[in-house]
């Protein structure tokens, strides 16, 4: 059983990593491909596009406002210093460590969610695993349910009431009432079981529980999932709250359309959020039967026909990188323009075809999420570096193209600037070190 321990709350670690990788690390075609599918765009049509407005900032005006972005979201962040959640965790499994008891086996779930949601681990919806054991979990559960207080005196818990649906555990911390209960815990079994183990694969299709104080409901989990046929998630929709934050996810898988989104809030403010979509055909045939397979060639690649299109998204606070990339359209055009290559074809002219299409086929934009006015425009280029050998070579690099028409490199555009953000992130991770113990390493 995890046991989770009051530690950095709350986006701590996901913040400060991300300002620590700032600056763009190299990356190769590959990278690029898989950047033009997943760095982020809100699933709209491509003359929807043409319509979107430029903000009439300056670059320089741009990077401030993004900066002035960035310290309000760190503001926010604050409220994770003083989360009282982590002292009803703490208390009660001192008292289970007092014991021979164990906490319920579905209590495992959500506190494995809240720790990652506290340690800045969790930016995705999670597809709830199979559970499988010599034993159904459901039963076992069963077998726990019941409501029960601390006895002090006994130094054990004691049964309140019997309850087939519950396990709630009552006792005191600072004085104060306090309460921690897993319920509504349902399942089915997979449709594929392992005729010669002796085991039991069961998939959850409902969990809930909550954390009180007095009366007040400091933390809640919820998780709602619809399994198909074969045992894949059909939906699954997950909520989290911790406190004045709150988590919300959803995953939805049909034949043609996988997508999931996600947000994290301070109140009604985003902290992150991020989602995807995928159009295409994913029924088991076109997968097995169009997916190379090992020992497959490029020729299979890109005969593919079960991805189409992919869009994605990414939100910090109230800047957001949006991007959609035609995979239908790339690999034909990949597939056209590679035919008028010929053995007299230089590396510079292949390098010079992928930048033509990627360009053609990805689009991408960073935008204030409130206005949907777009900041910059993203443009692929090659880009000459140097290598380990004392030569140069090209590599695929990211221009921020803003309405003026200027151009800047992601490099050059976070290079100079954002003092103030990195000081007010630096007094922050100092605090967090304060509240929950820890070293506090600068912000480079």
């Amino acid at each position: 059983m995890l046991l989770l321990r009051r530690h950095h709350p709350v986006g701590y670690v996901y913040v400060n990593n991300c300002m620590k990788q700032i600056n763009m690390k190299k990356m190769n075609w590959l990278s690029a491909l898989m950047l033009g599918s997943m760095i982020a765009f809100t699933a709209c049509s491509d003359d929807e596009a043409k319509g979107d407005v430029f903000s009439d900032l300056t670059p320089e005006a741009h990077k401030q406002e993004i900066e002035r972005e960035g310290v309000a979201l760190v503001k926010k962040m604050e409220a994770a210093k003083s989360l009282e959640t982590f002292d009803v965790i703490d208390g009660f499994f001192t008292l289970m460590d007092r014991t021979t008891a164990q906490p319920p086996v579905a209590l495992a779930m959500p506190l494995t969610e809240l720790q990652n949601l506290s340690e800045g681990n969790k930016t995705m919806v999670s597809a709830p695993a199979a559970l499988v054991a010599q034993y159904r979990i459901s039963d076992e559960f069963k077998s726990q349910t019941g409501i029960y207080e601390w006895d002090e005196e006994a130094t054990d818990w004691r049964l309140l009431a019997a309850s087939d649906t519950e396990a709630t555990f009552r006792f005191t911390v600072k004085e104060q009432a306090a309460e921690i209960s897993v319920y509504n815990f349902s399942t089915k079994d997979a449709t594929h079981q392992d005729e010669y183990a002796e085991t039991v694969t069961e998939l959850p299709l409902s969990l809930n529980a909550h954390v009180k104080l007095g009366e007040a409901v400091l933390t809640s989990f919820s998780l709602v999932a619809e399994w198909n046929e074969d045992d894949t998630p059909r939906n699954i929709v997950e909520t989290i709250t911790l406190e004045d934050f709150s988590f919300t996810g959803e995953l939805v898988n049909t034949n043609t359309v996988v997508s999931a989104g996600t947000a994290f809030k301070y109140n009604s403010d985003v902290i992150y959020a991020n989602g995807f979509q995928l159009d295409g055909n994913f029924s088991y045939d076109e997968i097995f039967n169009t997916i190379p397979q090992e020992g497959g060639d490029m020729n299979s690649v890109f005969a593919q026909e079960v991805l189409a299109r992919a869009n994605a998204w990414f939100q910090l606070g109230n800047i957001k990188i949006e991007g959609i990339f035609d995979v239908k359209g790339f690999m034909d055009g990949f597939v056209d323009k590679a035919g008028s290559l010929t053995e007299n074809s230089t590396e510079e002219d292949f390098n010079n075809m992928m930048v033509e299409l990627i360009n053609e086929y990805a689009l991408f934009y960073v935008r204030f999420a409130d206005s949907n006015e777009i900041i910059a425009k993203g443009e692929f280029y090659l880009k000459e570096v140097n290598d380990y050998y004392g030569g140069t070579h090209v590599e695929p690099a990211f221009l921020m193209v803003f309405g003026d028409g200027s151009k800047v490199s992601v490099d050059d555009f976070v290079k100079e600037g954002f003092g103030d953000l990195i000081t007010e992130l630096e007094a922050f991770t100092k605090a967090m070190d304060a509240a929950y113990g820890g070293d506090t390493t600068p912000v480079q």
